[in-house]
């Protein structure tokens, strides 16, 4: 089956771009064509055919398409056949003389024919695109030829199309696909899978067909990686259909893959349309919130992000891996510290004050390996708050030992001071404890006293009754 497929403009500029890829007429790679002649600059992989006056054009061209090539054979771990044929079309005049039918269609920038390798670029259509759109034209074109030459032409137009798009790198087009597929995601204009078998259906609506197609391929390279697409698209050669090479490489039915699709498809929409297997994993937000000291934030988008990359292990660089791997390791030492520090503050409202101390010390030795200062001031407080205690606590513990070698003063003077200190740090238990003691101790001394003078009485009077009851000393 001959392949050939319009490439859209920076904007969805017609509904009808069905007409040319049902009836735009093959492109010969002959010398002449529409009254043009054609020079050639040769690359590795491309022959650059030019009309006079385009020679700039050709140049630039052949900096880059290599390139091109090069991204595509790497991610397809697949080779298409070279030299293919860039053909660059001045003006779109030029063009319609070749190609009669495209007139109904003015938007058409490039399109690919999969028979004979070729890809056309309209020069005139590009001028007002960046180097990124025009690096895209030849990356979707050049996807649609290595992606028929894997599925030996029998991929449907939805997925030809669709993994054409995931190939491009983004741009401002992507938000408006985006934008366009929230407003039929919204309204409930969502094409059926099945509609992606039909050409009619694809490019009739391609503010739908377009922006859901690459969003479901999106979908199959997130769930599989892109191994498994590049699987999907070779068990297409030699299946009856895509839905039963779906089936054989995702191990579900295309009915319970498109219900979770759909699923899937909100959180694509809130941003996820911003991850690509094919460009590295974008950490900027991770190492922002970790600089910021949003720990918890950070945990969370790295768990995530470290599953996504395992999942795309295959096309991801190592080092972005490592980074995401490294940020978490941060992020997750923070989320310790501060738990932690609030560790270290209920274990001083509960006056436990030797484990506050203890999960200080590690709060602060982790804040140090994050070079993070933020909570230097608030462990200082607790540290002071927890040596207190500690302070206090052996004050009380002192009393009670001077109060067992009947030191009462001394252990009297020890408690009042543990129970001041105690009261001035809010432990109401403690400071009863060491009110406690003091009234022992009161109560201890005051007994000894009594127990005193009562000894001192009882001397006394055993002394008055011997002087009574003396015998008289006799005379020598």
């Amino acid at each position: 089956m001959h392949w050939l497929c319009p490439q859209r403009r920076v904007r969805l500029v017609a509904a009808l771009l069905v007409a040319l890829a049902v009836t735009l007429a093959h492109v010969a790679p002959a010398a002449a064509q529409g009254g043009l002649t054609w020079h050639e600059r040769a690359t590795d992989k491309f022959s650059i055919l030019y009309a006079p006056g385009s020679e700039t054009a050709a140049e630039a061209y052949a900096t880059w398409v290599d390139g091109v090539y090069d991204e595509l054979a790497t991610a397809f771990n697949f080779r298409t056949a070279t030299p293919l044929t860039l053909r660059l079309y001045p003006t779109s005049e030029d063009y319609y003389q070749v190609n009669p039918a495209a007139r109904a269609v003015p938007g058409v920038v490039a399109h690919a024919d999969f028979r004979h390798h070729e890809l056309v670029v309209i020069i005139e259509r590009t001028l007002q695109q960046t180097e990124a759109e025009q690096h895209n034209n030849v990356r979707h074109e050049l996807t649609h030829i290595v992606a028929a030459s894997l599925s030996d032409n029998r991929l449907n137009t939805g997925f030809q199309e669709g993994v054409a798009q995931y190939m491009e790198r983004p741009s401002g087009e992507l938000e408006q696909r985006i934008a366009a597929l929230r407003q039929a995601h919204d309204q409930g204009r969502l094409l059926p899978w099945s509609a992606f078998d039909s050409r009619d259906e694809i490019y009739s609506s391609p503010e739908i067909g377009y922006p859901e197609s690459l969003a479901v391929v999106a979908f199959l390279v997130e769930r599989g990686g892109f191994t498994a697409l590049r699987q999907f698209l070779a068990v297409s050669a030699s299946s009856r259909d895509a839905h039963a090479a779906l089936d054989q490489v995702y191990g579900t039915s295309p009915a319970a893959l498109e219900a979770e699709w759909l699923t899937w498809l909100p959180s694509y929409l809130d941003g996820g349309y911003r991850h690509s297997a094919l460009t590295a994993y974008d950490l900027s937000l991770a190492r922002d919130l970790v600089a910021q000291s949003s720990y918890a934030a950070a945990t969370a988008e790295l768990r995530q992000a470290l599953a996504w990359l395992r999942t795309q292990a295959a096309t991801q660089p190592p080092e972005v891996r490592a980074e995401a791997a490294t940020l978490l390791a941060r992020s997750e030492d923070g989320m310790r510290a501060e738990q932690m520090a609030e560790s270290a503050r209920q274990a001083l409202e509960r006056a436990d004050y030797a484990r506050a101390t203890k999960l200080i010390a590690d709060a602060r030795r982790l804040y140090a390996g994050l070079n993070d200062a933020r909570q230097a001031a608030v462990l200082t407080l607790y540290a002071e708050r927890a040596a207190r205690g500690l302070q206090a606590t052996d004050r009380l513990a002192t009393a009670d030992a001077l109060a067992r070698a009947l030191r009462y003063p001394d252990a009297r003077s020890a408690a009042d001071a543990a129970a001041s200190e105690f009261a001035a740090l809010g432990d109401k238990l403690r400071r009863a404890n060491a009110l406690s003691l003091r009234a022992t101790l009161d109560q201890r001394q005051h007994i000894l006293g009594l127990v005193l003078l009562l000894v001192g009485t009882v001397g006394t009077l055993f002394s008055l009754i011997g002087h009574v009851f003396a015998r008289p000393a006799e005379t020598w």
